[in-house]
Parts: C-alpha cells; structure tokens; sequence
C-alpha cells in the first residue's frame, strides 16, 4: 500500500486517504491516497493503474476532513489529465478559494487531475415524473465490469417514457467513509456504472472495451434520501456517437420520482491496441 511517506507525521487515517492536520501544513489541508492493490471494491478486477473513483473518493473524503461538504447541495467536477501510477505516492491538496474549493491531485511530481467543489448557486426547478417499474436484482456485472456482484451498484436497465432508469443500489455504497462523501461518492459510482452499460448496449461497446474515465461533472446532494425513499438514475438515449459525454439525472424515489441533481461523466473508448498506446504515450 501507498500512502504517506515514513518521515511525514501522519495525523488522520482514513478509508482512502491519510489526512494531515491543517496545523502540520500552515492551514493548507492535504493528504496521501491509501493505495491498496487488494482492496476488494476499487481493485474489484486486476488494474494496471490506480482506478479514478479512488481519486474520487480520497478528495471527497479530504474534502470532508476539511468541512467543504457542509452544505446541503455541491458541484463538484474533475477532470483527469494522467494515468495514476501504482507504485508512487499520490498526494492530495484541498485548498479554500473565492470562487470554491480546488483540489489538487499529484504524483511523482506532475498534476494528474484537478477538481473544483463548490456550493450549488441556484435551486433546481421541479421534476417530477412517475415510478418507473423497476426491476429486481442487479445489472448483469459483466455489463458494468465488476467481478463482485457485491460491487455492482444498479439494478437492471428499465426503458420507461423514453428515457432510461436503474435504481441505484444503496447496499453497494462505498463504506468507511464519512457519510456526506459517501453520499457523493455512491452516486456517482452508480452513475459510473450506469454510463458503462450505457456504452455497451447503447454506444455498441463490444465487451472487452476499455472504458477510460475522463472527467465528470456532480451536481448533488450532500445526504442521502430519507429512509422511505430511494435513489435512482435516468438519461435520455442520444445516438452512439454522442455517447463520449453522458448527461444522468439522479431521482430520489418516493411515490414520484424528484430530481435532486445531475452527473456528467466523459470517458473514452479504446480497444486493447488503443489502450496500450495509450499507457505507452
């Protein structure tokens, strides 16, 4: 496991992430990713890198270590630049700025992503739409590359009114971490997934395609919905090659289905000549 360097005074383990104290930094709040090849939800499948929802997560998680999830609603995007190694330390830095939060990840030297966490600025209109007829189960895990069936975090494609559904499967939520990243960072694995089945049954992804996470854009809730309530995903389908950028609504699901936000995750397809140029580049 990668983490922080022996001769750097650790202060807060976490479940992806050693934070130090502000005090240790001069105010500034970062921290070291917990790279563990064995953990068995972000290593699900052997990886010739370090998956992006890890880097998702430890910065949500830093983020609420630093008292940056507080309010009820958050946009928060990122953008991955490099490939994250596995076999060099990852460091995080969350830094307070007037227009929002930054967060800064780096390895050996060089910047490897960069996010941007702020408040929502403005409410969502309201959405209502009816309960889709859901089915039971999960999503076939091959169709959202998950080896665990316990990893898988949707249940089965539902078309219903033009668009399609999954319900979100809040048992699979990543555990560990503090409740408000957690809710951020459930959904937008869910979401994650719910894209990777979007591409193959949508976008003609042959199995065995490469999906390369990109970048993606969060606008949600800091909570998960009240226990009577669940959560749900939606897109409207576009043509195949549109598919690079996917726009999902998140519901919450009583007796009507409530928007209460949105993902937009890019990501690239490559087969395995493609992706080993990639990896060589």
């Amino acid at each position: 496991m990668h983490a922080l360097a022996p001769s750097t005074p650790r202060a807060i383990t976490g479940r992806t992430i050693d934070a130090l104290h502000p005090a240790l930094n001069g105010g500034a709040c970062r921290g070291f990713i917990r790279v563990d090849p064995h953990d068995p939800v972000f290593f699900d499948h052997p990886l010739d890198h370090v998956p992006g929802m890890l880097l998702v997560v430890a910065g949500l998680e830093l983020a609420e270590h630093a008292a940056m999830l507080r309010p009820a609603n958050v946009n928060f995007g990122l953008t991955f630049t490099k490939f994250c190694e596995l076999d060099a330390p990852v460091e995080v830095r969350a830094t307070r700025e007037n227009g929002g939060n930054t967060l800064e990840f780096a390895q050996s030297g060089r910047s490897i992503a960069r996010g941007l966490l702020s408040r929502r600025r403005s409410a969502l209109p309201a959405e209502l739409a009816p309960v889709p007829a859901f089915g039971n189960g999960s999503i076939p895990r091959e169709l959202v590359h998950r080896a665990d069936p316990g990893n898988v975090a949707v249940g089965p494609l539902t078309v219903d009114t033009g668009r399609v559904w999954v319900r979100v499967h809040e048992q699979a939520a990543i555990g560990g971490i503090p409740p408000r990243a957690s809710a951020v960072a459930s959904i937008i694995e869910a979401a994650r997934q719910f894209v990777i089945a979007i591409l193959h049954v949508w976008g003609q992804q042959p199995m065995g395609t490469k999906m390369i996470f990109v970048g993606l854009t969060a606008d949600v809730p800091t909570t998960v919905p009240q226990a009577h309530m669940t959560r749900a995903l939606s897109w409207q389908p576009t043509p195949p090659e549109q598919t690079r950028k996917l726009h999902i609504d998140v519901h919450a699901v009583g007796d009507r289905a409530i928007k209460v936000g949105s993902i937009v995750i890019a990501s690239r397809c490559a087969d395995e000549v493609e992706y080993a140029q990639l990896r060589a580049g």
